[in-house]
């Protein structure tokens, strides 16, 4: 009955995606800024993370004890389409169809990369959705945040044909896809603390402006 009752919890976990506000952030002057990589003691493993200006974190609950749980892991950002998000997060992540660096899943330390319109959908808002989270803002993209051991993490450079362009001035475009290895699972689910990786947060930007015409993203067009 044990596996029975196990598997029962797990679905009841998969229903519901659980919050947890007092990690959501809003990155930015005037909020939660730094320059560089952070160095402020917390656990983020051997890769350096950097500040995700104008994004907001919704932070996800994952598991107790996250830090001794996860210790060692670093960040990584999972661009995706609308319609997939909602399956993701309940189910998990499937390995990529485009295997330019072998077979696993794609994602990222920079979330510059992560949303270009190739990986994070861009979808103009609404007006009768222009409420007050979305105020003044016409388009928006979300990108999921993810802990992933270094021990699955195969480096990559990019395949978006940047060429020359700087994508991003703090990770070199040799170095800026990981591959992240699922030991032949079809799907990695995120509700399990030990899949190979896990989502922790969900990345929105909203923009006034077309983010293609953001400073950004003026490598998206070589």
């Amino acid at each position: 009955m044990g596996s029975v009752e196990q598997f029962a919890k797990q679905q009841q976990f998969r229903s519901e995606i659980k919050l947890l506000p007092k990690f959501n952030r809003t990155y930015g002057p005037g909020h939660t800024f730094w320059t560089g990589a952070l160095h402020d003691g917390r656990d983020r493993g051997d890769k350096p993370y950097y500040c995700p200006v104008g994004w907001q974190r919704c932070s996800f609950y994952v598991a107790d004890r996250f830090r001794e749980r996860f210790r060692g892991c670093c960040i990584c950002y999972h661009g995706t389409k609308f319609e997939y998000g909602l399956a993701i997060l309940l189910s998990g992540l499937k390995p990529a169809g485009a295997i330019a660096h072998g077979p696993g899943i794609y994602a990222t330390p920079s979330i510059i990369y992560a949303a270009h319109p190739r990986y994070a959908e861009i979808k103009e808002i609404e007006p009768k959705h222009q409420n007050e989270y979305f105020k003044n803002s016409k388009y928006i993209q979300f990108v999921l945040e993810c802990r992933v051991h270094p021990s699955n993490i195969k480096i990559g450079c990019e395949t978006l044909g940047a060429g020359a362009a700087t994508i991003d001035p703090n990770i070199s475009n040799q170095k800026i896809e990981w591959v992240i290895e699922t030991n032949g699972k079809n799907i990695v689910d995120f509700n399990d603390v030990n899949a190979e990786i896990v989502c922790t947060g969900l990345m929105i930007r909203a923009t006034q402006e077309y983010p293609g015409l953001l400073p950004e993203s003026k490598w998206w067009s070589p």
